[in-house]
C-alpha cells in the first residue's frame, strides 16, 4: 500500500504488489509516527450466512484503531474489545443482507491510519461446525455433521481427519477453499470407506486454482473418513482452509467467465446454466446453484462486463471455418474442447486499422495458458504472443490494409476440457491503455495529498493522455495526470479535504488530453510481477477494477498550491504560492523540489530553490527561450527535516502549458 505514514453479490478483486522502485528513490519517512497497515493471517467466521448476524475474527498484526471490515455486500463493525485490547485479533460483527448470494467475497480491514490487502472468505448456506483439536488424530476419528462448513488451519506434518456418517446410497460432496482464499496451503484431499480403503483422491483440480473437491456415493452405511493435508505436509496459521461438507453440486466456474447482466451463463460442473442478474459492471460476482436433490448450494465466480461476448462456433479449427467477428464485437469467449484445439476467428477491415486483443484466463480462474497468433489471408503470420507481463497474453498490431485477417487462439500445452476457457477483450480503432499501479490500496492523510506511482503501456493510443478517477470517497479529489505521448510513467496525486473520512473502491480512466470530452480509453489494472528476492505471501492473480482508497488522520504537514493549471511562454517567469498546513509542533522549513530527480523537468524549464518557512512560500518557475511548447505534468514534493527525522509529502500535480510566443 501507499500511505502518508509509511511511504510517499459482487466481489471486486485485486492483487497487491511492492512499490515501484523507480519512485522510491530518496523517499524517507518519519519513523516515530508510523502507523503500520493491518495485516491478516487468517479469519474465523460464524454466522456468515445470508440474513444472519455474522461474527468475523481476524488474526494478524497491527489490528488496532479499527474502523470497519469492508466487503462488497456491506460492512461489519468492530465488536467491543474483550478484557484487554489485542492488536493481533480483531473482532467484527454485522448483518449479512438476506439477498447476498452464497460464494467467495473479498474483505479488507480498515483502520484509522492503514488498510489491509484484500483477503477472502466464504458466505455459505451451510451451518458452521467447530474445528476440534482432536481432528489431528486418526483414531478415534473426529465425527462432523453430514452438512456443515469447517474452517481452520493445518500444522506441519499433521493432516486433519474427519468422519462423516452416511447411509447406503447417500451422496457426499466435499470441497476445500485454500488457494482461492490466498492461503499458503496447497490442499490434498482423500476420502476413505468405512473399511479403510481409499475411494477418492484429488489434488490441484482444473478451474480451482490449486484447490480441490470430490463427490462420492456411499456403497454401504458407516463412517467415511475425510483426510486433508498440505501437498508438502507444511503447516502454520497461514496454511488455513475452509471445508464444505454436504449434498451440493460441485462447480468450478462459468462459461463464458465475462458477460453482462441479463446474459446466460453455462455453469462448469454439475449444474447447467443460469441467467446473470442485475449486477453492476466491472466486478466479480457470485453465482450459486442447487440441483433437485441438493440440500445446499455450489457456487462459482464470474465477471460482469458491459457487453455480452461473441461465442466461438465450432468447428472453427482453421482459416476456412473461422468464426466471423462482427465490426462491433467488443469481446470474444471460447473454450478448448479437444487436445491441441485451435480456435480461428476472421476479422474484416475496410481501412488500415489498429487492433488489440487482451486475454483473460488465470485472472478469472481458468487454467488455460493462451497463445495468440495473427495471420494474413495468404497464410503469412503477422504476430504471435504468449505471456505479456503476466500469465495472460495481449496481442496488438496494425492491420495494414483492407481485407480479411485471422486470429488463432491456442493453448500452450495443448490441454483441453470444460474448464479451459478464455475471454478476449477486443479494441479496434480506439486503442487501449494498460495502467499498472504500485499498490492495490492507498490511505490519504486528512487535509493532505498522496502520490501514487503508475506506469502506462499504450496500444494504438497516440497523443497525450490524462488519467482521472471516479468513485472516490467523499471529500477526495484527483489531480489529473497528463502524460505525453512518449511518457511511460508518472505520479498520480489524490487530495483529501477536512470532511473526508470514508473509503471506497476507486476506478480510473484515461482520456485523450486533446479531446477531453471524447470517449474514455479502456484501462486495465495490472500488478507488477512478484519480487523473486523478496517473495511475499501467496496471492492469486486476479482481474481488478481499481484500487481501494481510504482516508486516515492528518500528516505532519501537507502542501497545496494556489494554482494547478499554469500557462507560460518561452522567456517568461511565473510564481506559484505554496501553502503548508502543519500539525503538532512540526515548524521546520519545508524544501520543495521535483519528486524524482532522475525524471527531469521539460527542456528549458527550471524551478528556483524553494523553502516554505511558515504557512506559505513562493515557487518560481522559469521558461527559457528554448522552452518547447506543449503541456506537461510537474510532480513536486516537500521535505521537512528535524535531527535524524525526514518527512516527505507530495504536492498535487501541476499542469504546465508552454505556449509559443506571439509573433511581433
Amino acid at each position: 500500500m501507499l500511505s502518508y505514514t509509511a511511504r510517499v453479490l459482487c466481489s471486486a478483486i485485486r492483487q497487491s504488489s511492492p512499490v515501484l522502485v523507480r519512485f522510491s528513490i530518496g523517499i524517507v519517512f518519519v519513523t516515530n509516527a508510523i502507523a503500520q497497515d493491518p495485516t491478516i493471517d487468517r479469519t474465523e467466521t460464524t454466522g456468515l450466512k445470508p440474513g444472519e448476524t455474522a461474527e468475523v475474527r481476524v488474526h494478524g498484526a497491527n489490528l488496532k484503531s479499527l474502523q470497519t471490515l469492508w466487503t462488497t455486500f456491506g460492512e461489519l463493525k468492530p465488536a467491543p474489545p474483550g478484557e484487554k485490547p489485542n492488536d493481533k485479533l480483531g473482532v467484527f460483527t454485522g448483518l449479512v443482507p438476506p439477498e447476498t448470494v452464497p460464494g467467495m467475497y473479498p474483505y479488507r480491514v480498515v483502520a484509522a491510519n492503514g488498510c489491509s490487502l484484500t483477503h477472502f472468505f466464504v458466505v455459505d448456506d451451510l451451518p458452521n461446525a467447530a474445528l476440534a483439536s482432536s481432528s489431528e488424530i486418526l483414531s478415534p476419528l473426529t465425527e462432523v455433521p453430514a452438512a456443515c462448513s469447517i474452517q481452520g488451519y493445518v500444522n506441519a506434518i499433521k493432516p486433519r481427519y474427519f468422519g462423516v456418517k452416511l447411509e447406503a446410497g447417500q451422496k457426499l460432496s466435499v470441497e476445500f477453499y485454500a488457494r482461492r482464499l490466498n492461503s499458503a496451503m496447497d490442499p490434498v484431499l482423500k476420502i476413505m470407506a468405512p473399511d479403510g480403503s481409499e475411494i477418492a483422491f484429488s489434488d490441484d483440480q482444473p478451474g480451482l486454482s490449486g484447490d480441490t473437491q470430490l463427490q462420492v456415493i456411499a456403497d454401504t452405511a458407516g463412517v467415511y473418513r475425510i483426510e486433508l493435508h498440505d501437498v508438502q505436509y507444511s503447516g502454520s496459521g497461514k496454511h488455513y482452509f475452509y471445508m464444505r461438507v454436504g449434498n451440493f453440486p460441485l462447480l468450478s466456474g462459468t462459461y463464458p467467465r465475462m458477460t453482462q447482466a441479463g446474459a446466460n451463463l453455462n455453469l462448469i460442473g454439475q449444474a447447467n446454466s443460469t441467467t446473470v442478474g442485475g449486477v453492476p459492471p466491472d466486478q466479480l460476482f457470485s453465482i450459486a446453484a442447487k440441483l433437485d436433490d441438493s440440500q445446499s448450494s455450489g457456487f462459482a465466480l464470474a465477471w460482469s462486463s458491459t457487453v455480452a461476448p461473441l461465442t466461438e462456433v465450432e468447428p472453427n479449427d482453421d482459416q476456412k471455418s473461422a468464426t466471423v467477428v462482427p465490426a462491433d464485437a467488443k469481446a470474444i469467449a471460447g473454450r478448448f474442447d479437444a487436445v491441441n484445439d485451435a480456435d480461428w476467428f476472421r476479422i474484416t477491415v475496410d481501412v488500415k486499422q489498429h487492433i488489440c486483443l487482451t486475454t483473460h484466463t488465470r485472472d478469472l480462474g481458468s487454467p488455460a495458458d493462451v497463445v495468440l497468433q495473427l495471420w494474413k489471408a495468404d497464410g503469412s503470420k503477422i504476430a504471435e504472443v504468449d505471456d505479456t507481463g503476466s500469465t495472460d497474453a495481449q496481442l496488438a498490431a496494425t492491420l495494414p490494409e483492407p481485407g480479411d485477417y485471422y486470429v488463432a487462439v491456442r493453448e500452450l500445452s495443448g490441454l483441453a476440457g470444460p474448464d479451459w476457457t478464455y475471454d478476449l477483450e477486443v479494441q479496434r480503432a480506439t486503442g487501449r491503455a494498460d495502467v499498472t499501479f504500485a499498490t492495490d490500496h492507498a490511505v490519504l492523510p486528512k487535509e493532505g495529498t498522496l502520490a501514487i506511482p503508475v506506469t502506462v503501456r499504450r496500444s494504438g493510443v497516440a497523443g497525450p493522455l490524462t488519467i482521472g478517477a471516479e468513485g472516490l470517497p467523499a471529500g477526495v479529489t484527483v489531480y489529473p495526470l497528463l502524460l505525453s505521448d512518449k511518457q511511460k510513467s508518472g505520479i498520480l496525486t489524490l487530495h483529501a479535504d477536512a470532511s473526508s473520512g470514508a473509503w471506497s473502491e476507486a476506478r480510473f480512466f484515461a482520456h485523450s488530453a486533446d479531446n477531453p470530452d471524447g470517449p474514455a480509453f479502456p484501462v486495465v489494472y495490472q500488478s507488477p510481477g512478484p519480487d523473486a528476492k523478496k517473495p511475499g505471501a501467496f496471492r492469486l492473480p486476479r482481474i481488478s477494477p481499481g484500487i481501494f482508497v481510504s482516508v486516515g488522520t492528518a500528516a505532519a504537514f501537507s502542501l497545496s498550491a494556489d494554482q494547478h493549471a499554469i500557462t507560460m511562454t518561452p522567456s517568461s517567469e511565473l510564481t506559484v504560492t505554496i501553502n503548508a498546513k502543519r500539525t503538532g509542533d512540526w515548524k521546520e522549513p519545508i524544501a520543495v523540489a521535483v519528486t524524482n530527480p532522475k525524471d527531469p523537468l521539460p527542456a528549458g524549464v527550471t524551478l528556483a530553490e524553494t523553502k516554505v518557512e511558515g504557512e506559505s512560500g513562493q515557487l518560481t518557475i522559469k521558461a527559457s527561450d528554448k522552452a518547447k511548447p506543449g503541456r506537461y505534468s510537474l510532480s513536486l514534493q516537500g521535505t521537512l527535516k528535524r535531527d535524524k527525522t525526514t518527512i516527505i509529502q507530495p504536492l498535487g500535480t501541476l499542469i504546465l502549458e508552454v505556449r509559443a510566443a506571439e509573433a511581433g
